[in-house]
């Protein structure tokens, strides 16, 4: 093993240890406002009907997500093979780290479909790049109908508006200039010395591989994309409403939204353990301070919720040995 990689394997698990500490430390501050008597008592404030509909949405986001890849990969390959790979993808990010579950959608991909691999790996920019669409509009549309509540916020807003409608402009820019753009950014980055970071050095190669793509092929797809998205989104929102009804707590749909898309983008920060441990919760505890919303009663909801998630999680893993019995009887019937 060479020095620099001796080196870069260190760096990378003092940051996986430093990640670790800050969700522990965040998971503290959440039970510091948490009344327990509180917590425990919410066993008997459960409404069955939302905890099953919390269930059921989530299984729903599960088959979404990899109906979306599905497509954009250009149904080359199995449903079943896609979701299996989208259930273990979510299962390594929900578990382990965001950043581990999407080496395992690259992994199992080159594993499984070889020859699929860089459509995969363009499906998963597209597959971003649609979510990122969502969460810009998820963000303009309830900023605005709650926009006199959330004044602290207004620069945060425009900011957060601005960084993302760049990011979305840049991406339609790679499209339309195709080479010509590409060629451009690299220039600027070499001046700039900002190409000796790694991120800035992925993120070339997907410019790269977009303009490389036929305009016909990436708009074609692109709607359909953006759609696919949108309808993830809505779910998730719903999602998450349903889990904080489970445990009886009053809030409107509105405030979900509007907190649940700084969530969104928080998830997108490479900070994240154990599907955004303490990191999820303390997010949406500031936001919701805004709103004058029971904070004890709301940090003990928060805690169920994240239990309530990880054992819906498992419950999706089911599929796992289902698929695997599935696809050894087909596997065995063709050898016949």
């Amino acid at each position: 093993m060479s020095q620099s990689e001796t080196r870069r394997r260190l760096s990378s698990t003092l940051w996986n240890i430093l990640k670790i500490l800050l969700a522990l430390v965040l998971v503290g501050f959440v039970l510091s406002r948490t009344d327990l008597t509180q917590l425990f008592a919410l066993r008997e404030q459960i409404s069955m009907p939302w905890l099953v509909t919390g269930i059921v949405l989530y299984f729903v986001l599960t088959l979404l997500k990899a109906f979306q890849y599905y497509f954009l990969i250009g149904r080359r390959v199995g449903y079943s093979q896609v979701l299996n790979i989208v259930v273990v993808q979510n299962a390594v990010s929900n578990f382990i780290a965001t950043g581990a579950g999407i080496a395992s959608y690259f992994a199992l991909f080159r594993v499984e479909q070889r020859d699929m691999f860089s459509r995969a790996a363009l499906a998963f920019v597209l597959a971003k790049v649609g979510d990122l669409i969502s969460i810009w509009l998820f963000m303009l549309i309830a900023s605005w109908l709650v926009w006199p509540q959330v004044d602290v916020l207004h620069t945060l807003i425009f900011i957060l508006l601005a960084v993302i409608g760049g990011l979305i402009a840049t991406f339609f820019a790679a499209v339309f200039l195709r080479q010509k753009f590409v060629s451009f950014l690299q220039i600027f980055l070499d001046r700039m010395r900002l190409n000796r970071f790694g991120i800035v050095d992925k993120g070339m190669d997907v410019m790269q591989s977009l303009a490389q793509q036929e305009q016909s092929f990436v708009f074609r797809i692109l709607g359909m994309d953006i759609l696919f998205s949108l309808i993830y989104m809505t779910v998730t929102m719903v999602w998450i409403y349903a889990g904080l009804k489970t445990f009886s707590f009053d809030i409107g749909i509105l405030l979900v939204v509007f907190v649940n898309v700084f969530m969104q983008l928080v998830s997108y920060l490479p900070i994240q353990v154990f599907g955004g441990l303490g990191i999820n919760e303390t997010t949406m505890l500031y936001v919701y301070g805004f709103f004058s919303l029971p904070q004890a009663e709301l940090a003990a909801v928060l805690i169920a919720n994240r239990v309530l998630f990880y054992l819906t999680n498992l419950l999706v893993l089911l599929y796992l040995p289902f698929y695997t019995l599935i696809y050894t009887k087909n596997s065995r019937s063709a050898d016949q």
